[in-house]
């Protein structure tokens, strides 16, 4: 009897998970948008079970090429930085300046 409950409650918390992580990430979402958009950059291939983007990489000085890989969620990541940084105003900017007495 008891172990018809811990399988049930495993099953449960098992379900609430499954649908929390769908909806984190809804196949309409605007940040989708953005992940599909920038992955079309890339090879996608699956290495160890996890799924990597791997892109080639064109040096000027090498005839060797080069080719380097992200995760996937790492780049999820960066495009979710890109997308908060895009925008920001730095610190560095000079500030607009007026004309005196204008």
């Amino acid at each position: 009897m008891s172990s018809n409950r811990v399988f049930r409650n495993v099953l449960i918390i098992a379900s609430v998970l499954l649908v929390g992580a769908c909806a984190s990430h809804p196949e309409g979402s605007l940040d989708e948008k953005y992940f599909q958009r920038e992955a079309n950059n890339y090879l996608k291939f699956q290495h160890e079970g996890q799924t990597v983007y791997c892109q080639n990489d064109p040096n000027a000085a090498s005839l060797i090429p080069h080719k380097w890989c992200i995760t996937e969620a790492a780049l999820r990541q960066r495009v979710e930085n890109s997308r908060v940084t895009r925008n920001a105003v730095s610190p560095w900017r000079s500030p607009v300046s007026t004309v005196p007495g204008g």
